[in-house]
């Protein structure tokens, strides 16, 4: 008779045995598996790489060469206050009477008196040229003014400066200065000064000064209608050229 017992337990000594050596070689794998380095994940890394790179590139100061100027250029808007060289600094002069345009005119020490009367756009026509010494220079803080014909021009007052200059009803600098009359820039009123010489005659200067030039000598007065040898040696102290 089959001893079933004893066969029990040689096969479950046989399944015992055989778990055990399973259990065995399944551990034993394991942990050959956990000392073994793990192999990078190459695509993880390419990719962290790349990512970096980029990163670095865009945060990199740009070189001070190629840094756009955040300073602004200069405007040339502003109008230059420079003069050429030369000329003084511009001043200001007020024309009055005749003149289509009267008013406050810039000027530079260069302009006459006929520059002046064509910025006021041109005398008027019943203006008296004969009064106004066109040739005179300008000075800064002048009043200019051009009488109408038949008019006695009035005696303005001269600008605070060094100098004047001799313009329709303004004295001549060379009266102020020497006592005497130019013959060449003074105007009516100013040889009016002269005792005797009334506006005609003061005209006929003025008209013979236009149309043959400036006098040379106080002899040539003698040229104009009305000035005798002796007339002309009345007035040579008191005269200039």
């Amino acid at each position: 008779m089959i001893d079933w017992i004893k066969l029990l337990k040689t096969h479950w000594r046989i399944v015992g045995g055989v778990s055990a050596v399973t259990i065995i070689l399944i551990t034993g794998w394991a942990l050959s598996q956990l000392k073994q380095p793990q192999p990078a994940n190459t695509d993880n890394l390419l990719a962290r790489s790349i990512s970096a790179t980029s990163t670095g590139a865009t945060s990199q100061p740009q070189p001070s060469g190629d840094r756009p100027s955040t300073s602004t250029q200069p405007s040339n808007a502003t109008p230059s206050s420079a003069h050429p060289a030369g000329d003084s600094s511009p001043g200001y002069v007020d024309i009055k009477g005749a003149v289509n345009k009267p008013g406050l005119y810039q000027v530079t020490a260069s302009m006459r008196v006929a520059d002046v009367i064509q910025l006021a756009q041109g005398m008027q026509p019943q203006a008296d040229v004969r009064q106004v010494n066109l040739a005179a220079k300008v000075t800064d803080q002048q009043v200019i003014y051009v009488p109408v014909k038949g008019e006695q021009a009035p005696v303005v007052a001269p600008p605070v400066g060094p100098s004047t200059a001799p313009t329709g009803g303004t004295p001549t600098s060379d009266h102020a200065a020497t006592d005497k009359v130019n013959l060449n820039t003074a105007d009516v009123a100013a040889l009016q000064k002269l005792s005797g010489i009334g506006q005609k005659k003061a005209e006929k200067i003025i008209d013979y000064r236009q149309q043959h030039g400036n006098f040379k000598t106080i002899d040539d007065l003698k040229n104009v209608s009305g000035f005798g040898e002796k007339t002309v040696a009345k007035y040579k102290d008191q005269l200039t050229v």
